[in-house]
């Protein structure tokens, strides 16, 4: 996740300076993916083993119900400021922050399982 928010602000920075509108749209849609993101990963993250598998289950749940409600809290959040989004690149950046992070995390799921 610290490499895509690396990637973020590496392309965000010259947006602001050149689109103003555009690089606080970008900067808006990469969080309200990428924030609720890493709350499902800490909640997650603390899952381990399988001796109580209906816990784990319970607790993944819950990581995922965060997360969906985190998600919708932040697009309310982003609708109801006053300040202007282009919502064309605020969109776009939303579903790249989402395909990239599924990449990311296919990437290391796959290494973690090669070195088990």
């Amino acid at each position: 996740m610290l490499r895509l928010w690396i990637i973020l602000l590496v392309i965000a920075a010259p947006v602001v300076f050149w689109r103003p509108v555009w690089g606080i749209s970008l900067l808006w849609g990469f969080s309200v993916c990428l924030v609720p993101s890493m709350v499902f990963a800490r909640f997650a993250g603390q899952i381990r083993g399988a001796s109580a598998v209906r816990q784990s289950v319970n607790r993944f749940y819950r990581a995922e119900s965060a997360k969906l409600l985190l998600t919708a809290a932040l697009f309310a959040a982003v609708f109801t400021r006053d300040v202007p989004i282009s919502l064309p690149v605020f969109l776009c950046a939303f579903v790249v922050a989402q395909i990239a992070q599924m990449i990311v995390t296919a990437k290391a799921t796959g290494r973690s399982l090669r070195q088990q």
